[in-house]
């Protein structure tokens, strides 16, 4: 008779409480890995856009220019336009680069590169290919976690293109 009248005790136990917080720890832990990763695409997808005026560029003297200009005549070198991009630079063959700069530790300092190529996808050189159209642009990085970072039609390896003499 005495344990019926005991009434039962509600509320939850220590080791629920333990569970329910480590769930939300982990729970937490992979959102915010998550948020810097969007984070870090949404800054690099600023940075692309700011490669579209050099890029305009490239494939309008590809088609009108008689003779091949050098490492960084191009005319759309310099300031990137962008707080989250460097200098742009360019190589003879109209390979444009730029680096990374002010977004966080992982990726500052690489670079992201835009190589102008025939519709078949070979990367296009001068002064062979000058007079005839850009067909399709390479785009990339030769860093990996760049190439992660950038949008999913950007994720070519430029490793080849990364030696070539920039201005």
């Amino acid at each position: 008779m005495r344990s019926r009248a005991r009434k039962r005790q509600r509320g939850f136990t220590l080791v629920e409480m333990i569970v329910t917080v480590a769930v939300v720890a982990i729970l937490g832990s992979i959102a915010i890995a998550q948020m810097r990763d969007y984070t870090r695409r949404a800054k690099i997808s600023e940075v692309m856009l700011a490669l579209s005026r050099c890029k305009n560029t490239v494939t309008e003297n590809y088609l009108t220019l008689d003779s091949a200009p050098a490492a960084g005549s191009w005319g759309c070198e310099g300031g990137g336009g962008s707080q989250y991009a460097g200098s742009i630079q360019t190589s003879s063959d109209g390979v444009i680069r730029v680096p990374i700069a002010g977004l966080d530790g992982l990726v500052n300092g690489q670079y992201i590169y835009l190589v102008p190529a025939h519709a078949s996808g070979a990367g296009m050189v001068t002064p062979a290919d000058l007079g005839k159209a850009v067909g399709s642009w390479i785009c990339g990085s030769d860093w990996s976690p760049v190439r992660n970072a950038l949008p999913v039609n950007c994720r070519a390896d430029t490793t080849t293109y990364a030696s070539g003499d920039f201005s």
